[in-house]
């Protein structure tokens, strides 16, 4: 994969794992039996690189999940997830005009808010090399709570009886009140709380506050219908791809391509 990636810090994407022996080094501390796993998008939107590397270290046969989401509600998301971690500091807009600056310039995959989306090319990469590619659309998937039976049943797993699908995880949008939220996001004020806390009963629960305060302090601002607009018109060409790839029903699911 790649890296040396610039932009604003902390650029994750330069933590790149080479091996296959340091992906499974990630899950060294799993129970006996504990189902677990990654999600990483940087495989998708870097096919190119990604399709040879897995093939070399595994096989055809390892199985292949991508999950898809209306890619004009994905641009926004990640757009606001940005605002969230402090580091976008321009209006959607805004934003939308500086990506192919910003890319050229060797920014992240994730300032990519339109070509992240553009996924016919990067699902059929997978198609193509892969002999088992399960592919779920947020839309109808995760919405609808049928994602875990799916994952679990592809990869030949016993069903679970607990219910595991989250739809609002990670959270973003903008901040209201901005000094709490720069206290809450500090690095070094989270570590040194959560030391002082870590050994006590009080650290659970403080997780999960901690969660509560940083969603109710995010709001939500609808995209402009000019820019909804926009996208559409964008992504359009590319979701038709998409269907014939795939055969998915994204027409049904992402209503702005009905």
């Amino acid at each position: 994969m790649p890296g040396n990636f610039v932009g604003p810090e902390p650029i994750a994407a330069n933590r790149v794992i080479r091996s296959l022996d340091e992906y499974r080094n990630l899950f060294r501390d799993a129970k006996p039996g504990q189902l677990c796993g990654d999600v990483s998008p940087e495989y998708l939107y870097y096919h190119q690189k990604a399709v040879p590397k897995i093939l070399a270290e595994t096989s055809a046969r390892i199985p292949i999940i991508i999950l898809l989401r209306n890619p004009i509600d994905r641009a926004y998301s990640n757009y606001l997830m940005k605002v969230r971690d402090r580091q976008e500091r321009l209006t959607f807009e805004e934003a939308l005009a500086a990506e192919s600056e910003r890319l050229a310039a060797h920014w992240a995959w994730g300032w990519g808010y339109v070509s992240c989306g553009l996924y016919a090319e990067q699902v059929k990469a997978y198609l193509d090399n892969f002999e088992r590619v399960l592919i779920l659309l947020f839309e109808e998937d995760i919405v609808s709570g049928q994602a875990t039976g799916k994952v679990l049943n592809f990869l030949n797993l016993e069903p679970m009886q607990a219910a595991t699908d989250k739809v609002h995880a990670n959270v973003s949008g903008y901040p209201q009140n901005r000094i709490l939220h720069r206290l809450m996001t500090d690095e070094l004020v989270v570590r040194k709380v959560k030391n002082l806390i870590k050994a006590t009963p009080l650290y659970a629960r403080s997780k999960q506050a901690y969660q509560k305060m940083m969603v109710a302090n995010l709001r939500k601002e609808a995209m402009s219908t000019q820019i909804r607009q926009m996208l559409k018109e964008r992504f359009q060409d590319d979701v038709a791809l998409l269907k014939e790839y795939t055969g998915l029903p994204v027409r049904k699911f992402w209503r702005d391509f009905q």
